[in-house]
């Protein structure tokens, strides 16, 4: 039982023979620069790692530029900056495409950092792929790289120990004094593509272009005009909602000023108010009259319940005026005869 443990123990301990592992080939441009040149390498044929046992390698990149200011993110890489760019999870997924790795040299020429996903973002950040492993707002341009000659350094790298390593590859870049002619090249974060935007140099659809090519998805380019005041609302145009409202109005005000022919719903209003223009609330004795309310054209036009407004049944009033005098008369008529009868009787008798 004893040596099992010892086994065991030492199977955890142990390390693997990192000189076996192979070499990627290396390639650096350009290999000279003032402070502030754009620097690419490329790392190809990467060995197959994924059959390696515990512990597991990883090939490590040292960039030596900011040890001039004493200034190391990583510590544990005897005062270099190192990071990996293939890992042992890599291998075991297949992922075997080249690395491409870029960044700038620090220096004062360079355009300020900008923030963006809570993070500073600069040239000077070093990018495998386009995806940022490493970033250096705080010196990229407040600093110009010291002239010199500086070893760039590949190597395995057993991930639970990075003091073990084996260094299997070493390129060399040469600072020259002096700023760069031209402008820094764009930077593969898309930084420069944003400042260029927000400065007015390339157009909308350039940046939506150029920034979709770099992977950044609709969100991400979205936060980008967010923080240059670029999104429409920012820039005074109304937002979705305030353009339905806008719409809306703009409708109603056209159908308000369009001309009477139209709108049909208001030639129907004006039809009874054509009709009853003639209609006068005086009344006179030829209007009262029967035979002239029956066959007055004016009267025809007026619809029952103006007709009711305007003159309450007058053929009514006029009908029981005539049957109170027929009345009379009748009684009176009756009355003369009965009188006759009795006084022709009386002077007979």
């Amino acid at each position: 039982m004893g040596l099992m443990v010892i086994s065991l123990l030492n199977s955890v301990y142990a390390t693997s023979d990192l000189s076996t592992l192979g070499s990627p080939e290396i390639s650096i441009s350009p290999t000279s620069g003032p402070p502030g040149t754009r620097i690419t390498i490329t790392v190809s044929n990467i060995p197959d790692i994924s059959k390696e046992s515990y512990p597991y390698p990883d090939l490590y990149i040292y960039l030596p530029f900011s040890q001039s200011f004493g200034v190391t993110p990583q510590s544990q890489c005897g005062g270099e900056d190192c990071f990996p760019i293939y890992t042992h999870d890599e291998a075991v997924n297949h992922d075997f495409a080249d690395r491409t790795v870029t960044f700038s040299l620090f220096s004062t020429t360079n355009p300020n950092p900008i923030y963006l996903n809570g993070f500073e973002n600069s040239m000077c950040d070093v990018l495998v792929n386009g995806k940022t492993v490493e970033r250096y707002s705080a010196l990229c341009n407040t600093k110009d790289q010291p002239a010199g000659t500086y070893d760039i350094k590949f190597g395995w790298v057993e991930e639970n120990a990075p003091q073990i390593n084996y260094i299997v590859k070493t390129v060399q870049f040469t600072v020259i004094p002096g700023s760069p002619a031209a402008a820094p090249q764009e930077a593969d974060n898309g930084n420069s593509i944003i400042q260029a935007y927000q400065n007015g140099q390339i157009s909308e659809s350039v940046f939506y272009s150029k920034l979709s090519a770099l992977g950044w998805d609709s969100e991400e380019i979205r936060q980008a005009l967010a923080t240059i005041g670029k999104l429409p609302h920012q820039m005074g145009a109304p937002v979705p909602d305030e353009m339905q409202q806008i719409q809306g109005v703009q409708k109603a005000s056209q159908q308000f000023n369009s001309p009477p022919s139209q709108k049909p719903i208001q030639t129907v209003q004006q039809q009874p108010l054509q009709q009853t223009a003639p209609v006068t609330t005086e009344q006179t004795a030829d209007s009262l009259a029967p035979y002239k309310v029956d066959s007055s054209p004016q009267q025809t036009l007026i619809t029952p319940q103006v007709q009711a407004e305007t003159n309450p049944n007058p053929q009514n009033n006029i009908w029981t005026i005539i049957t109170i005098v027929a009345s009379i008369g009748a009684a009176s008529a009756i009355g003369g005869s009965v009188f006759f009868v009795r006084h022709t009787r009386k002077v007979t008798n």
